[in-house]
């Protein structure tokens, strides 16, 4: 069994979410490995986690933390991806082992202006990019700048998405893939997937 395209799920916060979703044959999980925010995991959480699952890559997401500590999070967490958001963090985090990802979020129309000279600059050092809307009304904007660009780097959409539009993005020239988030579960081993299972089982090979 495999997908149809390329799929990363953020915000992975317990085992039944990676256990799933390695059984989907999702391509990369990740996990906050900010410390001191909402679902941060420790080292220990971490390898309980992934210790049961196989076939997949992890990543370890960062938001607002500088550079020197998701360096040292980089020797702590066995993770073959480090995803932020700080553009200029990218030049040197390159210098680590992993592959990087940007998490490109869109919040208003300074953001858009800049789309495409951001996307050009992350792509010297970052392997995916991750476009996030805060607004969908940015959706068609943000769309056609895409569209437009010479270059094609491998983007992933993590915006708008649900099991109606996932073939969307199959068939979509601009984007590579897509970014699903995990969520937490209601006690363990008891977990409603959502539109996570919702949009993997139509992405499903048949």
């Amino acid at each position: 069994m495999s997908l149809k395209t390329f799929v990363k799920i953020g915000k992975i916060e317990n085992l039944s979410d990676a256990r799933y979703c390695a059984g989907m044959m999702v391509d990369i999980l990740g996990f906050n490995l900010e410390e001191g925010t909402e679902g941060y995991l420790s080292p220990e959480r971490f390898k309980e986690i992934t210790d049961w699952v196989a076939g997949v890559s992890f990543c370890g997401e960062f938001a607002h933390a500088q550079v020197a500590e998701i360096k040292l999070a980089a020797t702590q967490y066995p993770v073959e991806y480090i995803e932020t958001q700080n553009i200029d963090q990218l030049e040197e985090l390159a210098e680590l082992s992993q592959e990087l990802i940007f998490k490109l979020v869109l919040t208003d129309a300074k953001d858009l202006s800049k789309l495409e000279s951001s996307i050009n600059y992350a792509s010297e050092f970052a392997k995916f990019i991750s476009i996030h809307l805060t607004d969908d009304s940015q959706k068609n904007e943000a769309e056609a700048i895409l569209s437009q660009m010479n270059s094609r780097p491998k983007l992933l959409r993590g915006y708008e998405l649900t099991h109606e539009n996932a073939f969307e993005v199959v068939d979509d020239p601009i984007y590579f893939g897509i970014e699903l988030e995990g969520s937490p579960e209601d006690r363990p081993g008891f977990k409603d997937y959502g539109n996570v299972m919702d949009i993997l089982e139509v992405l499903e090979e048949d």
